[in-house]
């Protein structure tokens, strides 16, 4: 199955995997016997197995991320494939971020907090 680009957008990896399961199924529709490329199984494989969220919190993550602390959407992604539980790995993610420098101690363990709860809600 060859495809085209339709468009590019940076995507987190719980993105990529409702993308690859949505293209496993349509795939598995056209013709079951010949299935996905190796490309895309190993794409798939992948994403199911480092992907740390549902595709839903991801993009309910990013949004908060970008509205709420002005992350640019590089580093937005970055937390939610990273997925860091800890201040000090949270501070490493966004070490390159202008946004992410300004933040203290207190911001990143709310910004954790907070994150958690959208998760979980």
């Amino acid at each position: 199955m060859s495809g085209r680009k339709i468009a590019e957008k940076t995507v987190s990896i719980p993105e990529v995997k409702k993308i690859m399961e949505n293209v496993k199924k349509r795939v598995d529709e056209i013709d079951p016997e010949e299935g996905m490329s190796h490309f895309q199984e190993i794409t798939y494989n992948y994403v199911n197995h480092y992907a740390k969220m549902s595709d839903k919190d991801a993009k309910k993550i990013k949004k908060f991320l970008m509205e709420k602390y002005d992350l640019e959407e590089m580093f937005a992604i970055n937390i939610i494939n990273i997925n860091p539980q800890t201040v000090p790995e949270l501070r490493i993610v966004l070490e390159k971020s202008y946004t992410g420098k300004t933040l203290n101690n207190d911001k990143l363990l709310e910004l954790l907090s907070q994150i958690n709860d959208l998760k979980t809600s």
